[in-house]
């Protein structure tokens, strides 16, 4: 039973795609560098973008992803450097971009025309929560070491949607 547990949150999303659909995903380009020749540390940011019917800021039951929108990576100077959309298949309303090298980044979710970002959300730990800025649609910023990507397979920022008022 505790095995189970052990399975990460990755591979049951890489699985669920690979069975019910494709993945939507971006592959951000790893550049060369110096010592080109040894392995490089490459992590996965990703997360879900919902319906927040409730305002809270955090994904409950019955809240459901939302597919067709369009997520962007950003560099530590604010360039995108890839692109993905929401999943339509299986683990709809997901994003992943993999591949991703140490440093520091920022997802800019792209606002759908009739919705506006939630609130940031406070869920407990381990809960689907928004962290996206309602005003400029980026998330909070991620300081990707390689340290963290030893330690997670994911690396996760959610966005959560409401209706605009008239």
């Amino acid at each position: 039973m505790n095995r189970l547990r052990e399975i990460s949150v990755l591979g049951i999303i890489i699985v669920s795609a690979f069975v019910f659909g494709s993945i939507a995903s971006a592959a951000v380009p790893a550049q060369p560098g110096p010592g080109a020749g040894e392995e490089q540390v490459i992590g996965t940011i990703g997360g879900t973008v919902f319906l927040d019917a409730d305002s809270s800021g955090v994904q409950d039951a019955g809240e459901w992803g939302v597919s067709g929108i369009t997520v962007h990576l950003l560099n530590a100077t604010g360039e995108r450097i890839a692109t993905a959309e929401t999943f339509s298949h299986a683990c709809e309303g997901l994003y992943i971009f993999s591949g991703v090298l140490p440093g520091n980044y920022t997802v800019e979710v792209v606002q759908p025309e009739g919705y506006v970002f939630t609130v940031p959300g406070l869920g407990i730990p381990g809960a689907t929560a928004s962290t996206v800025d309602p005003i400029n649609g980026t998330t909070t910023g991620i300081n990707l070491t390689k340290e963290m990507i030893e330690e997670t397979d994911l690396v996760v920022r959610d966005a959560g949607l409401v209706p605009a008022e008239g």
